[in-house]
């Protein structure tokens, strides 16, 4: 008998109908990682935006629009890039430095504006900013006044680029595809900064500033992608990131009710939902047999495959109940 109720003890512990955890990152993948671009380069335009579109990749540019090579093509950024699924971040109006809270004031807001009146969605939505590399004496404000002027205009200050630039501190493939597995392997978010990328096509008689090679950059695309359709990794601008993380740490999934017929949960988090709307992905235990599954919330549905009893979905907090069924 002692040996049977140790045997018994030994089992593994079966998850309960309705058990529901937060996936760490974006469709449960295991690491994440954000490619960011900097200072309005038209190689942005003309080689990274489109090859990023082919492969259903999303990156942030974060742009001047005050730059001379910004004006030039202000119409392309005005209606082009965006539309490839790409994400804008604040980079100052024109690279050239903040006097002092009053100018950094100004120029943020009227950069966070411009964005905002380009870029259809929420008026005082996040977005993600980027401090510009100019000499200490163009620099006027403290890291106090610059905390200030993000906050009045609901900037979020990116990762930094020390340690984490294209070309400059990494030079090949090998070293930048490695960022993106030390993410995965840690289950963490990674980032790569890239300035400008070689120009093949148009053929100008110039390359943007610190270009990268395109068999360095194509190839990088590429191994992104396959990383991200094996399920390891989660390729994404830095407000959806930040917004995932945010959210997750505080969130919370109540079970309402789990029978053979439904699952009935509700989820929730601390963050300012004006800000914080990202959906997240749960992952839910459904009765055996439910090889495809419904789910609904509001007017929202989605159809999933299950894995190992689980379904895995998307999901907004917020008042409406998510209710899982069986699919036909």
């Amino acid at each position: 008998m002692r040996i049977l109720a140790l045997l018994l003890a030994l089992q593994p512990v079966l998850a309960a109908t309705g058990e529901t955890t937060v996936a760490r990152w974006q469709n449960d993948a295991t690491g994440a990682f954000m490619l960011m671009f900097d200072d309005s380069w038209p190689s942005h335009f003309q080689v990274a935006a489109p090859e990023l579109h082919k492969r259903g990749l999303t990156a942030t540019f974060y742009i001047n629009p005050g730059k001379g090579e910004y004006k030039v093509f202000e119409e392309t950024w005005r209606n082009e890039v965006w539309q490839l699924g790409q994400v804008y971040g604040v980079h100052t109006m024109d690279h050239k430095g903040l006097a002092d809270l009053a100018a950094a004031r100004a120029d943020l807001a009227q950069c966070a504006q411009l964005i905002r009146e380009m870029v259809p969605g929420a008026p005082d939505r996040l977005i993600s900013y980027a401090r510009p590399g100019v000499p200490a004496e163009a620099w006027g404000i403290s890291d106090e006044e610059e905390a200030l002027a993000l906050a009045e205009n609901n900037l979020i200050d990116r990762p930094p680029f020390a340690d984490h630039g294209a070309v400059y501190h990494f030079q090949t493939l090998e070293q930048m595809i490695g960022l993106a597995d030390a993410a995965i392997e840690a289950g963490d978010l990674n980032y790569l900064i890239v300035h400008g990328v070689e120009r093949i096509e148009p053929a100008w008689n110039y390359q943007d500033f610190w270009a990268l090679d395109q068999d360095i950059f194509v190839p990088l695309l590429d191994g992104l992608a396959e990383r991200v359709a094996a399920g390891d990794l989660w390729v994404t601008d830095h407000i959806s990131a930040h917004q995932y993380q945010v959210e997750r740490d505080s969130a919370r999934v109540d079970l309402l009710a789990a029978d053979g017929q439904e699952v009935r949960l509700r989820l929730s988090h601390e963050a300012d939902p004006a800000l914080y709307d990202l959906p997240l992905t749960l992952v839910t235990e459904v009765p055996a047999g439910w090889a495809r599954v419904s789910v609904r919330q509001g007017e929202a549905e989605q159809t999933v495959e299950t894995a190992d009893g689980r379904a895995t979905y998307s999901a907004r907090a917020g008042a409406d109940e998510i209710v899982l069924r069986a699919a036909d």
